[in-house]
């Protein structure tokens, strides 16, 4: 499951709008990302998740939350 708490600290961190971030990883629009970020769109494929991690400069698995 994608922490999407992580997910956002990141992107904050990184000093990104949900708009920057989107672009960067490819998403069409803040809408897209803004969903993904806040748990409204949780199944998403690996392709997404890796854009969203390169976006992030983190490697997906650390967008993964641990058990």
């Amino acid at each position: 499951m994608l922490d999407t708490e992580k997910m956002r600290a990141l992107r904050e961190k990184l000093g990104l709008t949900q708009e920057q971030a989107a672009h960067r990883a490819g998403l069409p629009g803040r809408a897209r990302w803004n969903d993904i970020e806040n748990g409204r769109h949780a199944n998403i494929t690996l392709q997404t998740l890796d854009a969203i991690a390169k976006a992030l400069g983190v490697h997906s698995a650390e967008l993964l939350k641990k058990r």
